[in-house]
Formats: C-alpha cells, sequence, structure tokens
C-alpha cells in the first residue's frame, strides 16, 4: 500500500510501515548457510474475462544476478503471467513491483494484476477469514503479459551472502538491480522485441523512474510507466522544518478525507469539489503563507487558520496551535478524536477504534490491517496450491533490506531521472494513478513533484493523472480496480499507436 522526518528516518517512520514494510525486518540468521534457490513451477491455465477465455501459462521462478567475478550474488524471484499463441513481438510486457523499500509483489499481484486476487469487500473492508485467492476478471493480463517481481531479499527473493548487502540495498543499487533483472528476462525468454512497460507502487515510484531511465540508458526503450501511488520526490513527503512542500501535498487529500467522513459544511458536494477548492485555495493563499512564516501578523494567521478549518474539519484553534501545518500524523487521530476513531494511512476511508480520545498517536493503520491477512493468507495458499511452488523458504512480505542507502547530500529523488528519460525519448508516456484518500503518498505531492521537473509543452503533453474514490491502493476497493483496470489498458494502446 501499497506510502515523515529526517530523510535517513523516512524509510522507518514512512514507507516501511504497513503493505511497504511492517514491524521489524526478518533478520539474516549467519549461523548457518542461507537456503536461497526455489525450484522453478511452469504451469498452463484458462481464464475466463469479459472479453472471452484466455489461456496462459504462470512461470514463477528465480533470475540469478551475478557479480564482476560471476559469483551469483542475488536470485530474484518472478511469477511471469504470458499469454498463448500470442506473437511476442506483438504482446506488450509489464514488469511490475511494490516499494517499501524492503516490500515484495504480493499486495499488486493478489491485488489487481494477476489471474486471481485476494478475497476482498467491495469497499475494501477487511473480509472474514478464511481466504482463498478467486479469479480476476480484472487482470491485467488481458492486454497484456505480467511479470511480477519481489525485490531482492523479499518474497522468494534472497541474497546468497549477507556480505552483499551493500550492493543492492539502496536506491542506487536496487535500481541497478532491476536494471539487471530486466534484461536478463529479457535474453531468457526472447522477449528483446516486445513491447516494453514498467509498473511500480508507492516506493515503487522511486524504483520504476530511475529503472525507466537506468534502461533506457543501457539501451533498452520501455514505452510507459505506470506510477501507482507512486513518489519519486521524497521531499514531498517529508515535513522538516523549512520544508512546507508536504504541507501543500497533503492538503487536498486530507480535505477529501475530512468531506468524506462527514466533517466538512454542506456546501461541498463530492470529494472532487473539495480537492479542486483546496487546491485553488492552496495557489492563491495557503502557499504564499507558508512561505512567510513567522512574518505573518496575528489576524492573518487567524484568517488562514479559519480556512484551513473549514477544509479539514478539524478546530480553528487546532489549525493555529499547530502553526497552520497540519502533519497527516495528527489528522490520523485529530478527524475523528470524538468518535474514539482513526483513520487509515493508506486509505483513509477506513477508520480503527482507539482505546483513548487523548494522545497523537495511533493503535496502527487501520487500512493496513485490512488487507495483510486476506493477501498474505491467499498469497501463499495459491503460490502452492495453483502455481505448483515449493516454498522451501518463507515468502517474506518485508525483507530485512537495511541500512538502506539514500541519496547522499539531500533527499532521495528519482524526478530527475523521469525527466532525463521523457527528454530523450520522444515516445515515452507516464500515468500517474492517484487514490483521492491516499494519505501515505498524496496526490498532489505527485503533481507538485511534476510541476517542478523542467518539462516542456510537449513532454508534459505525456504524462497523465488517474484518480481514484480510493486510497493507497485505490485497487482494494470494487470500483477503483475496475476502473485501473481501463484506464491502463487504455493508456498501454495510447502508447503503442502509430
Amino acid at each position: 500500500m501499497p506510502a515523515l522526518v529526517a530523510i535517513a528516518a523516512v524509510a522507518v517512520s514512512g514507507f516501511l510501515q504497513g503493505p511497504q514494510m511492517q514491524g521489524q525486518p526478518t533478520k539474516f540468521d549467519d549461523s548457518k548457510p542461507p537456503i536461497t534457490e526455489v525450484a522453478t513451477s511452469i504451469t498452463k491455465h484458462t481464464i475466463q474475462l469479459p472479453s472471452g477465455a484466455l489461456a496462459y501459462t504462470a512461470t514463477a521462478a528465480q533470475l540469478p544476478l551475478t557479480g564482476d567475478t560471476g559469483e551469483v550474488e542475488c536470485r530474484m524471484f518472478y511469477v511471469a503471467y504470458t499469454k498463448d499463441g500470442e506473437p511476442v513481438n506483438k504482446r506488450p510486457v509489464i514488469f511490475a513491483f511494490n516499494g517499501g523499500p524492503g516490500s515484495a509483489s504480493l499486495w499488486l499481484h493478489m491485488g489487481t494484476l494477476g489471474p486471481k486476487r485476494a478475497p476482498m469487500n467491495d469497499d475494501g473492508s477487511l473480509a472474514k477469514p478464511p481466504y482463498e485467492a478467486v479469479e480476476n476478471k480484472d487482470t491485467w493480463l488481458d492486454f497484456a503479459d505480467v511479470v511480477l517481481v519481489d525485490a531482492p531479499a523479499t518474497g522468494l527473493s534472497r541474497l546468497t551472502k549477507r556480505d552483499f548487502a551493500s550492493k543492492y540495498f539502496g536506491v542506487r543499487p536496487d535500481i541497478d538491480a532491476f536494471t539487471k533483472f530486466v534484461k536478463g528476462w529479457l535474453t531468457e525468454h526472447k522477449r528483446w522485441s516486445s513491447p516494453l512497460f514498467i509498473a511500480g507502487e508507492s516506493y515503487g515510484g522511486i524504483r520504476g523512474s530511475g529503472l525507466s531511465n537506468s534502461l533506457f540508458e543501457s539501451g533498452v526503450a520501455v514505452n510507459g510507466f505506470i506510477s501507482i501511488s507512486g513518489t519519486n520526490n521524497f521531499m514531498t513527503l517529508d515535513g522538516m522544518r523549512g520544508n512546507d512542500s508536504t504541507f501543500i501535498g497533503f492538503l487536498p487529500s486530507m480535505a477529501a478525507t475530512a468531506w468524506y467522513h462527514h466533517k466538512l459544511d454542506k456546501h461541498f458536494k463530492s470529494a472532487e469539489q473539495v480537492v479542486e477548492e483546496s487546491k485553488k485555495w492552496i495557489d492563491t493563499d495557503y502557499a504564499a503563507a507558508l512561505q512567510r512564516g513567522d512574518s505573518l501578523s496575528p489576524e492573518e494567521k487567524k484568517k488562514i487558520a479559519a480556512k484551513l478549518s473549514t477544509f479539514l474539519g478539524v478546530s480553528e484553534k487546532f489549525c493555529l496551535g499547530m502553526n497552520l501545518r497540519i502533519p497527516e500524523w495528527n489528522f490520523f487521530r485529530e478527524l475523528l478524536r470524538d468518535e474514539g476513531l482513526s483513520i487509515g494511512r493508506f486509505d483513509a476511508r477506513i477508520t480503527g477504534k482507539e482505546e483513548l480520545k487523548v494522545g497523537d498517536g495511533s493503535d496502527g493503520d487501520p487500512s493496513d490491517d485490512a488487507i495483510t491477512a486476506p493477501i498474505t493468507s491467499s498469497l501463499n495458499d495459491y503460490l502452492q496450491r495453483d502455481l505448483g511452488v515449493k516454498l522451501t523458504i518463507p515468502y517474506l512480505n518485508y525483507g530485512p533490506v537495511h541500512p538502506w542507502k539514500e541519496r547522499e547530500g539531500g533527499y532521495s529523488e528519482t524526478s530527475s531521472d523521469l525527466r532525463h528519460v521523457l527528454a530523450r525519448n520522444p515516445h515515452f508516456k507516464v500515468m500517474f494513478a492517484c487514490g483521492y484518500y491516499d494519505l501515505a503518498c498524496p496526490f498532489n505531492a505527485t503533481i507538485y513533484t511534476v510541476n517542478h521537473m523542467g518539462l516542456d509543452a510537449e513532454s508534459r503533453s505525456r504524462v497523465s493523472y488517474q484518480f481514484y474514490p480510493a486510497g493507497h491502493m485505490m485497487y482494494i476497493e470494487k470500483g477503483s480496480r475496475e476502473k485501473l483496470h481501463k484506464d491502463v489498458a487504455e493508456f498501454v494502446a495510447s502508447c503503442l499507436k502509430g
């Protein structure tokens, strides 16, 4: 979900929670040689889609990555779904992954991309156990072959030695590993002439932006990149002193959340209206007020606080007390404090019961709780029962990827990579899929980043946005999952025209 303080802690307090990483990562056991290999399993299936029956092959395997000496350093696990009887030079391939950093690909795999998915209630709330995968009529296999990839040390991917950690755990090492994986997979499966796409969720936006450019620079031109609730600049998520871009980025999503929970005036009729009005106010008043900081007079502060209150559904006193800057962490509790509820970070529509009505922290993320058990249980059962994978090692939802090397001397970002490939490859397109109720990687933060990428008009014309009435993992909501399927199918088709 798939999502913040000083940059070194972004991974700890931000992305590494919930579906992108939750709790303490599994630790390496150096007392005995690790088991790193998983036997390849190839199975044949047919799924009945609205467009008709589709026969496909599922390949669950590891692809070895070697170092300069030829020694295998990492085995990256993937599940590839390929349509039978389709000319490979015509059939698109989508390489997809989640984020974290440290998350496996199970969320996208069993949430929306694969031919089977976890059973979820239509609104994305926690379904009743037990959980068994069901056919997914919204699978992306409908219009492209799909390769779900587990990042090094996650899922069923493994490093062969702990000593190799520094070569794989970090913004650039991670991008390098995925670049090697894609090129290796294309060679092994003879797919160099296929149209290619990248899809990344959450931190997968950082990885996917960098990967699109890394592949291009190494001779692989990608047709398009689908960023699913993805970020590509940590600056917009890290509210350190003096950085007000985070408050600009989070405000419209918070306002939409307040509207959803009936905390706003009745003149707001829809989430779309709230979003547009809040964005306009940011442009005309709020951003300028934040920029002025302490030079605002008490009267000016009171005026901004009053308007902020009307958008966020919290008191003017609270807004003033927070110096006009409301971190998402405080908002999780404050919005529904009187009801004894907190809202979800990955999906702010979903609420959880709190023991106390005081304090700032919440008792976990209720939107994380709604998806973790169904997806985890379904995935493990599905790998064994349907795909014939022998789980000789445990599937790690979240892997031991720390310490993670961030960018030196500033915020980690790959928006520069994305700008480069947009500028140099006139055929490359980007689609950002954004949930209104995502309080992990809010959509206005993405828009802010793109608006500061230095793109000319032609390059900007190849960047598009799609919005959904759900959260970080918008596909857990039935209508949004259907819309995402339609939007991505149309995006892929648009990239292949002409």
